[in-house]
């Protein structure tokens, strides 16, 4: 959604998404690249060290999703710019629930994280 939102008020987008999983990112870089000017939205690929660069760019914003732990980095390598940062931390396993869907069912899987 931050992408969404981001586009929808004019702005322009690097994304850098996580390195944990190299298929989804490759999927999620072409999926962009073909929808998207790279001067719009370009998705920057690769592990740690480009995410701490990425990190030290001077952006107008930064937003952060992930764990506690790298939000801190993140916000120590913005501070150097007077980025500023929001940080989504901590959520796991984000589900959208159908106005179909059976809510007890859907519950206790949220639950038990099977989305």
């Amino acid at each position: 959604m931050p992408l969404v939102a981001a586009l929808a008020a004019g702005n322009r987008v690097m994304l850098k998404p996580s390195e944990t999983d190299a298929a989804h990112v490759g999927f999620l870089a072409e999926l962009l690249a073909g929808l998207f000017p790279p001067e719009q939205v370009a998705t920057i690929v690769g592990g740690p060290e480009i995410g701490q660069a990425f990190a030290r760019l001077p952006f107008d914003h930064l937003f952060y999703t992930g764990s506690t732990a790298v939000g801190r980095l993140v916000m120590q390598a913005a501070a150097d710019n007077l980025t500023p940062v929001t940080l989504e931390l901590g959520g796991k396993s984000p589900c959208i629930i159908g106005e179909d869907a059976a809510l007890p069912s859907a519950a206790e899987s949220i639950v038990h994280g099977n989305c």
